[in-house]
C-alpha cells in the first residue's frame, strides 16, 4: 500500500515560524517507530508499529507491508477517546 500523508505544519515567514522535524529518506524500518516531529520520504515500512502522541509528521510516497499499527497516545490517545465519547451526539467539524 502507498502512503502518501502530509501533516507536517509550514514555515510562516510572516511570524517568523520554521517547524523542526527530522528528516528520513529512503529507509527500509521494522519495528518500533516514533512518527511525531518525523518527515519520511520514500521509506519502506514492514511491520511497524507506528507510536503517535499528536506531533506534526509526514509520509511522501512510502511503502507499507505486513500488517502494520498505529498505536496513540498522549494528546492523541485523549483526542480520540474524546471524539469516541462525543461521536453519539455531535457531529465533528474540522476547521480548515
Amino acid at each position: 500500500m502507498r502512503l502518501h500523508l502530509e501533516c507536517i505544519d509550514h514555515p510562516d515567514p510572516e511570524k517568523h515560524y520554521q517547524p523542526e522535524w527530522i528528516q528520513i529518506d529512503g529507509k527500509a524500518l521494522t519495528g518500533r517507530i516514533v512518527i511525531d516531529n518525523h518527515q519520511f520520504g520514500q521509506c519502506q515500512f514492514e511491520g511497524c508499529t507506528f507510536l503517535y502522541s499528536g506531533g506534526p509528521f509526514g509520509f511522501f510516497e512510502c511503502d507499507l507491508k505486513g500488517g502494520c499499527r498505529l498505536v496513540l497516545t498522549g494528546c492523541a490517545r485523549r483526542t480520540s477517546e474524546c471524539i469516541q465519547a462525543f461521536e453519539p451526539y455531535l457531529r465533528l467539524i474540522t476547521p480548515y
